[in-house]
């Protein structure tokens, strides 16, 4: 019984594995085509929304490493002290955007409503943390401006939708399995 149960974790964690490689590409190459635009609140929206609080914040994680990796490696991001801190920044409002994601889940009745709702938390939890790092952080004064902030919030969107769909289809195959309570400790 227990080689059983052995073989059957391993598979569903083989597959859990595909799943975060997949999304970790993908946001690889948000990171070549977008840059510092990134849809991060997407992502978190994703991950709070369909997988455990270890995967989601683990899945994000590794996103945001690798966006950063793309940028200083790839893209020639400077190396400063500011960029740093920037990139730091970046990778705290990911990480919060999906905690607010995964409280949210669970209290909305509807799936596509905790999808929506969620997204909208995480894409105001996301930019607020930026917002706030500007006060210790030097920014341009634009940085923030309507215009700015559609030009986010479009990538993000639609981030959301193909990442959606693409963890339908990945249930639809058994590439995962429905998602999981928030609190336990499984990736997906």
């Amino acid at each position: 019984m227990r080689t059983t149960t052995t073989i059957h974790d391993s598979s569903t964690s083989a597959r859990q594995s595909v799943w975060v490689v997949l999304v970790v590409a993908l946001s690889i190459v948000f990171s070549l085509a977008l840059a510092c635009a990134t849809p991060f609140a997407a992502i978190a929206t994703v991950a709070g929304a369909n997988m455990s609080r270890r995967g989601a914040l683990l899945l994000t994680s590794i996103a945001w490493l690798a966006n950063q990796a793309v940028g200083y490696v790839f893209l020639g991001y400077p190396t400063t002290w500011d960029s740093f801190a920037w990139g730091a920044a970046i990778g705290i409002a990911a990480a919060l955007a999906t905690g607010a994601v995964l409280l949210l889940r669970g209290r909305i009745p509807s799936e596509l409503l905790t999808l929506l709702a969620g997204f909208v938390l995480a894409f105001f939890v996301y930019e607020l943390v930026l917002f706030a790092a500007t006060a210790i952080l030097p920014s341009g004064e634009d940085a923030f401006s309507l215009e700015v902030i559609l030009q986010i919030l479009w990538p993000n969107v639609l981030a959301l939708a193909g990442l959606t769909l693409l963890h339908k289809a990945a249930l639809s195959v058994g590439l995962l399995s429905r998602p999981a309570p928030v609190g336990d400790g499984a990736l997906a």
